[in-house]
């Protein structure tokens, strides 16, 4: 959570999300917004298969990974980890 929710207008807080691969950050994204309070009837978070509408027309889902996924964690905590390596890179790549 980067912000406040206004959950009276039905919009969650902002945040980041953030994926690690073997304890390393390989990816992230500012979300503006999120879904208050829950995911929703439809939606779900799932880790190894894409089956909703693709992101990019590269793949048709449900896209199933096929390689081993030995753990997954997803932490609500809302405390936001940084990585000012990566925040650079990105400042860099934008000049």
């Amino acid at each position: 959570m980067t912000g406040e929710p206004d959950v009276a207008s039905g919009k969650g807080a902002p945040g980041r999300a953030q994926l690690y691969i073997d304890e390393n950050l390989v990816g992230q994204a500012e979300v503006p917004v999120t879904t208050p309070l829950m995911l929703g009837l439809t939606s779900e978070v799932t880790c190894g298969s894409a089956p909703g509408a693709p992101v990019t027309p590269d793949y048709q889902p449900p896209f199933e990974f096929t390689g081993k996924i030995y753990s997954v964690t997803v932490d609500v905590s809302g405390k936001l980890i940084e990585d000012k390596e990566a925040e650079t890179r990105m400042v860099m790549a934008r000049q």
